[in-house]
């Protein structure tokens, strides 16, 4: 990961990353919000500034489409 990211980023998305290898799907923001132990908000906040610095994909016509791009 890059350096610009928090702490609370970076467990994001390596959960994400995770994830979605075990379930072969991209999770929900509350399964993520579950495996770094933050609330459904904070994580989506998160997610939303991951976006931002172009580490991770969302498609906003679909649930489940965080991705962290390669």
């Amino acid at each position: 990961m890059t350096a610009f990211l928090t702490d609370s980023q970076r467990r994001i998305a390596r959960a994400l990353r995770e994830l979605t290898d075990e379930a072969g799907h991209p999770p929900s923001i509350r399964e993520i919000a579950d495996a770094v132990a933050l609330a459904a908000s904070t994580v989506a906040y998160h997610l939303q500034a991951l976006e931002r610095h172009g580490v991770v994909s969302h498609d906003p016509r679909r649930s489940r489409s965080y991705q962290v791009r390669p």
